[in-house]
């Protein structure tokens, strides 16, 4: 009989209906199959509308294959209607079969496993319409380079979220895609052009210049993805987008025109922060305030009318002195109440400006009294809006001191700074210079002192913008994650500002805005005049509609500046999805998106303003919920940056050690809104995670492989996988408590990540495998085959084993995709077909438990789980007596194991797990567990947590529970005498630590000037040190009196 594979694609329903192959035993069973008697291996696996079908050809003298010409005939007619594909290789199980010895080795098997999955077609959305589709819309990265650790963080974030929601089946949509970055871009565009070509961009000219930057676009994009995918991110490569392609251009077009047409849109002459640098404005939020070391100068505002007279004024910024229009104090501020009104004269420039009061002004900074510079401040701007100042602009836009500032005229800031001082001290005006921590703008892309200055720039109105954003976030229908971020959300949107989204650059999306060029008309007035359209020809058509009177060609001038990169990020969500067309199926099928996730330093940036901006363009939510992870720093909690030498390449890391285990790493120290401490030593505990759950997927399958016939296993698995409470009622107690523990697992992990707690997800994972199943039931595991000739019970251990290692690699899925994914696909290749399966792990069904049952399980088994619960704690007690008592590895000890009456349960379910304790504890065969009460009477400790060991006749006794007690022996088992001596070493080390930390404490010096945190690490250690001196006597004396009795004998 031989095995066959068919991939047939059901080309009409009606061939989707129980058709069977006599010829073939080939059975079709729709949406479902079942083990039936001509296809012992057939059930439903799902590829790309597919089925898979497993056919047994037999022998044609089975009387079974025998067709009627009826029957021949109807199979003729089905079988035209079926379309016979070529089956799907999985390509690295023959590389498995060759790394299958070795060491895990991820690096051979990451790109290739990744390349199958997106051949594929697994990223893919579904097209079950039997549930919500979850979408995520990908942060798109800048076009700037190479990805950071904060760009693996949100890769494994979203690619946990978007596996685990396509293993239950949802149709998931995660679109990835790239920023073009503006400001970012255009300046590493500009530094590159200067080094290979030693020019700049207005030497080369606008069009060259763009060519180039599509150029970087291309190959950083393609770079970007590669490293993306690297990561094991399972997004849809079919529907990738960057934030300039057409489509997305027209989509922020568009969005411009209707804000405008709404009136949210305007342009005006508004102080914003100015780049010299880059010769651009930039947004508050792309502002970076640096504390750093400076100065605060003090002088002289000499009044108008008594020159020998004067206010006292501070400032950090005296070249903005040549720029003042008054001087503010408070109007309750006693000291200068007398000099509001009067006139004070500028210095150098003897311009008159008054004194006025305004209450924003800080009594305690300074002198109490205020410069007020409008057009290069932002409090002064708005003082001066208030009393109706004049704007004076001091600077050009290179931040060189312009006309208005006499021979400082061309002069930089801070060398204008410099000499001016210098004139006021040679004219007696200045009064002191003192050392300052102060407060300065950085741009945040560049890195240069950004300087405000009045500009003409394209505004948004946020103020009802916001409104619905802040009514979104209150009503519920979204919300945060974290909740704390809701409050501080809330407060930057009742505070916000108009936003400036207009940035003079090259490289960006150009403004459709045309300007009214020179023209011969009577209304020269009006040349300066715009209008905003879709099209040139639109704009012709608007400015003939808006001005008839115009004589003569009409020349139109487009919008240099372009838009702020936030502008078209704010509409990602929906016009990934075919926006402004609503008609389109991506549109109507995922938006709003299900998930935004991102880090919480660009709530404002970027997720304020896509709420704000989905409300007013589509009158929907965005998404419904935002994840917000934090920042990735090193282990002391500190940025990383090349300054401190910290930085750590995602793509070396992964390199070293494997996506996996960097994954894991993350994840597992990724708590919402908090910082990530992140460090090598977690990926290479990780690594060696992944490196055991590659030798636990080979010691399963070679046992196995080996002892076992699959038919023989298969049933069990099955009666477990249907009813466990069945199943199980006549296996092992360590079987109960495995398969018990692991169906908590499950319903823990799958409620974690619905919370979206996806660093208690994994570490209950890890716990789960490394813990319960590595160490204790797969150490059980091997002592049933040492008894399986006695006794006949190792093939249940292996329908355990697998059973608990499949749900282990579908939970674990989402976390650690390759190695998961491989061991699965080594796991069926060598086990055969699984419950619920399909051809890839990445689409396989999540595991379900189903609540009733899971209950009735839990409590039946629940005395026996306890049980096993106690076997645990007596063989981690002789473990601990063991290493405590140095007791070499190889060397068994003696045993009892006292219960009281009342355990009589306990004491059968122990007898059970006899060999499995007695291998586990390192115990000599003659392991008693006696049923007596009257040693517990004899036990001079009662019980508690903390109790210490007795010594009686050569026994360790220790009292673990009410109703159980440990003895065990020691004599024989070790030397006392070097034991002795080890033990007065470590006591006259740590007493030399406690001396040193009980001077330190009572030295009152160190108790005044030390930080209360180093204070008190100093109490936890020196108590640390005390109760190891305590044990170590404890233990001395034990040994004191094994000695003896050995000298005795």
């Amino acid at each position: 009989m031989t095995i066959g594979f068919l991939y047939v694609s059901l080309a009409s329903p009606t061939a989707q209906h129980n058709y069977r192959s006599k010829k073939h035993g080939v059975t079709l069973l729709g949406k479902y199959c079942s083990w039936t008697r001509y296809c012992q291996r057939c059930h439903n696996r799902r590829l790309l509308g597919s089925w898979l079908i497993f056919c047994e050809y037999k022998n044609s003298s089975d009387s079974q294959n025998i067709l009627t010409q009826e029957e021949e005939k109807r199979e003729k007619e089905a079988i035209n209607r079926i379309v016979v594909t070529k089956r799907r290789e999985v390509p690295f199980l023959e590389l498995m079969e060759n790394l299958w010895k070795q060491p895990y080795q991820p690096e051979k098997l990451e790109r290739v496993i990744y390349d199958w999955w997106e051949t594929s077609g697994y990223f893919v959305p579904s097209n079950n319409t039997s549930k919500t589709p979850f979408t995520i819309s990908m942060p798109p990265p800048n076009i700037t380079g190479a990805l950071h650790m904060g760009h693996a963080v949100f890769v494994t974030l979203q690619d946990i979220l978007v596996r685990y929601h396509r293993m239950q089946q949802f149709p998931t949509c995660w679109i990835p895609g790239t920023d073009h970055a503006s400001i970012a871009t255009q300046m590493l565009v500009e530094r590159m052009l200067k080094s290979q070509q030693g020019k700049t961009k207005e030497e080369v000219g606008r069009e060259k210049f763009l060519e180039l930057a599509w150029q970087w676009k291309e190959e950083k994009t393609k770079y970007i993805t590669q490293q993306l995918r690297a990561m094991g991110s399972s997004c849809d490569w079919s529907r990738e987008r960057f934030t300039m392609d057409e489509q997305l251009s027209k989509a922020v077009e568009e969005a411009f025109i209707r804000l405008y047409e709404s009136g949210y849109i305007y342009r005006g002459h508004y102080l914003v922060n100015w780049s010299p640098l880059l010769q651009t404005a930039v947004s508050d939020l792309e502002v970076e305030w640096v504390e750093e070391d400076g100065f605060l100068y003090y002088f002289k505002y000499c009044f108008a009318d008594s020159p020998n007279e004067y206010i006292p004024i501070a400032t950090t910024r005296p070249e903005t002195i040549l720029g003042d229009v008054a001087v503010c104090v408070h109007p309750q501020d006693v000291r200068y109440k007398d000099r509001i009104g009067q006139q004070v004269i500028v210095p150098y420039i003897g311009r008159r400006i008054p004194v006025i009061a305004d209450e924003a002004v800080d009594r305690h900074f300074g002198t109490g009294a205020l410069k007020i510079t409008p057009a290069h401040d932002h409090l002064d701007y708005e003082i001066g809006k208030r009393h109706g100042l004049a704007l004076i602009n001091i600077m050009n836009r290179d931040a060189t001191m312009n006309e208005h500032c006499g021979c400082f005229q061309g002069l930089d800031r801070m060398e204008c700074r410099s000499k001016l001082w210098s004139w006021m001290e040679s004219e007696g005006l200045v009064l002191k210079k003192e050392p300052y921590c102060i407060r300065v703008p950085r741009s945040q892309r560049s890195g240069e002192v950004v300087e405000p200055l009045i500009s003409l720039q394209w505004f948004v109105k946020t103020a009802s913008l916001a409104l619905p954003a802040m009514k979104a976030i209150q009503s519920g229908e979204i919300r945060i994650i974290p909740s704390r971020f809701e409050k501080i959300y809330l407060h930057w949107m009742q505070n916000i500002h108009d936003w400036c989204i207009s940035r003079q650059l090259w490289w960006g999306h150009s403004l459709p805005v045309w300007y009214l060029e020179d023209m011969e008309t009577d209304c020269k007035q009006e040349q300066d005049s715009f209008v905003v359209a879709r099209s040139e020809q639109e704009a012709l058509d608007k400015v003939k509609a808006k001005y008839p009177n115009l004589m003569g060609k009409i020349r139109l001038r487009r919008e240099t500046d372009v838009l702020d990169t936030w502008f078209s990020s704010g509409l990602w969500p929906f016009a990934l999805l075919g926006w402004p067309n609503t008609d389109t199926l991506d549109y109507q099928k995922f938006y709003p998106n299900s998930v935004m996730e991102t880090g919480y330093d660009i709530l404002f940036f970027w997720v304020a303003r896509m709420i704000m901006l989905g409300y007013e363009l589509t009158g929907k939510p965005p998404f419904h919920t935002v994840y917000l992870h934090g920042l990735v720093r090193d282990a002391k909690g500190q940025k990383m940056s090349k300054t401190l030498g910290n930085v750590l390449d995602p793509l070396q890391v992964m390199a070293d050690y494997g996506t996996d285990a960097l994954r894991l790493a993350l994840v597992t120290n990724c708590h919402a809104g908090q910082d990530i401490p992140f460090s090598l030593e977690k990926v290479v505990v990780h690594r060696n995670f992944a490196n055991k759950l590659w030798n636990i997927g080979r010691f399963i399958i070679q046992n196995i492989r080996q002892r076992y016939n699959q038919n023989d296993w298969a049933r069990l698995y099955q009666q477990i996988f249907q009813n466990p409470l069945q199943a199980l009622d006549h296996l092992g107690v360590a079987e109960k408590f495995i398969v018990d523990r692991l169906y908590k697992l499950t319903v823990q992990v799958s409620r974690h990540i619905e919370e979206f707690d996806l660093a208690a997800a994994g570490n209950r994972i890890v716990d789960f495998i490394w813990d319960d199943f590595a160490d204790w039931y797969i150490e059980i595991a091997k002592t049933r085959w040492q008894e399986d000739e006695l006794y006949g019970d190792g093939i249940q251990v292996a329908a355990v084993l697998i059973f608990v290692w499949d749900y282990c690699l579908r939970l674990l899925h989402p976390f650690m995709p390759f190695i998961t994914e491989a061991q699965w696909q080594w796991l069926i290749y060598h086990c055969g077909s699984l419950p619920r399966s399909t051809d890839a792990l990445v689409i396989t069904e999540w595991p379900q438990m189903e609540h009733s049952l899971f209950h009735s399980f839990s409590k039946e088994m629940e005395q026996q789980i306890f049980s096993f619960e106690c076997f645990r704690d007596i063989v981690r007690t002789i473990r601990k007596i063991r290493g405590d008592y140095g007791v070499a590895p190889s060397q068994k000890v003696k045993a009892i194991i006292y219960l009281k009456q009342e355990a009589e349960e306990l004491a059968w379910a122990l007898k059970q797990e006899w060999n499995a304790l007695k291998v586990l504890a390192k115990t000599e065969n003659s392991l008693d567990i006696e049923l007596n009460d009257s040693v517990f009477a004899a036990s001079q400790s009662s019980y508690n947590a903390n109790a210490m060991e007795e010594y009686r006749d050569g026994f360790i006794y220790v009292l673990i529970s009410p109703v159980i007690l440990i003895a065990v022996g020691l004599r024989g088992s070790i030397d006392p005498h070097k034991e002795l001596e080890r033990l007065t070493k470590q006591d006259q080390k740590l007493q030399k630590e406690v001396e040193i930390l009980s001077s330190r404490l009572d030295n009152p010096q160190f108790l005044q000037n030390a930080p209360a945190k180093v204070v008190d690490e100093n109490k936890q250690l020196l108590e640390q040190y005390q109760q190891q001196r305590q044990t170590i006597r404890a233990h001395w004396n034990i040994f004191k009196m094994l000695a003896m009795e050995k000298e005795a004998q």
